[in-house]
């Protein structure tokens, strides 16, 4: 593995833990999930040009949205 992958790979473990340890029920994990997405779009667009930071956001919420369409009440 290369030194990207090592580190998306710890980050990836720290978050999962987190979820593990904070998420009670399906709703929970649904919403740590927007909120880890809202991160990520301050961070992108934060360390990236808008235009970038966009195509990446558009690229990722697609399966989130769908995801959460039914439990929207």
């Amino acid at each position: 593995m290369t030194e990207v992958e090592i580190k998306i790979n710890i980050f990836f473990e720290k978050i999962m833990y987190l979820v593990k340890n904070t998420s009670k029920t399906q709703e929970d994990s649904i919403l740590l999930a927007g909120a880890m997405m809202s991160a990520a779009r301050i961070l992108y667009f934060d360390n990236l040009g808008s235009k970038e930071g966009q195509q990446i956001m558009d690229a990722n919420t697609v399966d989130f949205i769908d995801l959460i369409k039914p439990t929207i009440h």
